[in-house]
């Protein structure tokens, strides 16, 4: 029921124009750490930083909200990047991955300080177990499936799938966990500080007035 219930509210966040706003802000934020900000490693690979963006939205908005704004992310995000053509293949990968996020971190550490420890162990744990499902499912497998039937590279020639996916982002994938997790520990929480106490702040002007 709990995990319905998060779907609802998540939803009920679409009424709110800081929602909107703020969703339009991390989106844009995204398209550009993905059409810019990126170290190719190949021909079909790359190190991106958008997701940094959709985990936020995600944590703040739940995962109704990202798994929308996944879609223009994307979508803007591959337009604007003049290396790597269009395709809507990769769209509702995009989405998985808004779904994940929004899943996992939607609703960590909005309680008082009571058992404060506690919840930032589980947020941690909740960011780990993302990411890792992220980078499993979205990126390795189903990435390099679709990288193989879209763009058919010489390199995936006489190898299974396994094997030419390991070796394409296999590697890559383990290299840049403890950087995701660095940067995912340090930000997220920050945001999710100062997001918070905003809203506790706008909500003492409006009584004020």
């Amino acid at each position: 029921m709990k995990f319905l219930t998060m779907f609802r509210d998540s939803a009920n966040e679409l009424k709110s124009p800081r929602c909107l706003a703020t969703t339009g802000i991390l989106s844009a934020l995204y398209i550009v750490l993905n059409a810019y900000v990126m170290l190719p490693l190949g021909e079909t690979l790359r190190i991106t930083f958008g997701y940094l963006a959709l985990a936020v939205i995600g944590m703040l908005y739940g995962p109704v909200v990202t798994v929308l704004a996944a879609i223009p992310c994307d979508i803007f995000a591959a337009l604007l990047n003049p290396n790597y053509a269009m395709n809507l293949a990769w769209v509702p990968n995009r989405m998985l991955e808004g779904l994940i996020y929004g899943v996992f971190l939607y609703g960590l550490m909005k309680t008082s300080n009571k058992n404060s420890t506690l919840n930032a162990i589980v947020f941690a744990l909740k960011i780990i177990i993302a990411r890792l499902i992220v980078v499993v499912l979205c990126y390795f497998i189903i990435n390099s499936f679709l990288t193989l039937i879209v763009f058919s590279p010489a390199s995936a020639a006489g190898q299974s799938f396994w094997v030419w996916a390991w070796v394409r982002s296999g590697v890559k994938s383990i290299s840049q966990f403890p950087i995701d997790m660095i940067l995912l520990f340090a930000l997220l929480p920050i945001i999710n500080t100062a997001y918070h106490r905003a809203l506790r702040g706008f909500g003492r002007e409006r009584k004020n007035t």
